[in-house]
């Protein structure tokens, strides 16, 4: 598999299991909450792992040209970590209003980020640094914006 498809099953993955979660959080007392919060748990960090986890930190050395690789690592980094700290610092004030759906808004988040890698990320299995910067090229010419180009629109 590619990147992309990592990340999307990753969002799949993630999404399925937190609203698994939240259907356990939701049935306190019955006898299949606890093994289904387990099993959900266990499933959302092996998705992570699969795709969300470490592909940003791989996908910059593949989507920028070489000058502009280490400016692109430096926003994917940051914005990973920035990520990190809005949920950390989200997750309370949602648990507390929204008691055992405290997770959904989350789930609607990996959502709409598996709509932007559809929409925005190729696919980078087997492909050149020069094919991917002309299929990027091509996607900006669509209309579709992008981040990746120099100024003066070239590479």
């Amino acid at each position: 598999s590619g990147r992309r498809s990592l990340m999307l099953v990753s969002c799949v993955g993630m999404a399925l299991s937190t609203v698994a979660l939240t259907s356990s959080l939701s049935c306190p007392g019955h006898g299949w909450t606890a093994p289904l919060a387990i099993a959900s748990v266990v499933g959302f960090v092996m998705s992570f792992g699969v795709g969300l986890g470490p592909v940003p930190w791989l996908l910059p050395a593949e989507l920028f040209a070489p000058d502009r690789c280490a400016l692109g690592a430096s926003v994917s980094a940051g914005s990973n970590w920035m990520a990190n700290f809005v949920v950390g610092q989200a997750f309370m004030p949602l648990s507390n209003a929204l008691k055992s759906a405290c997770f959904l808004p989350f789930a609607v988040v990996v959502c709409g980020f598996a709509v932007f890698v559809t929409r925005t990320v190729p696919e980078t299995k087997g492909k050149s640094l020069d094919q991917i910067l002309f299929e990027l090229s091509a996607h900006t010419a669509q209309g579709r914006p992008t981040v990746l180009r120099k100024p003066g629109g070239r590479f």
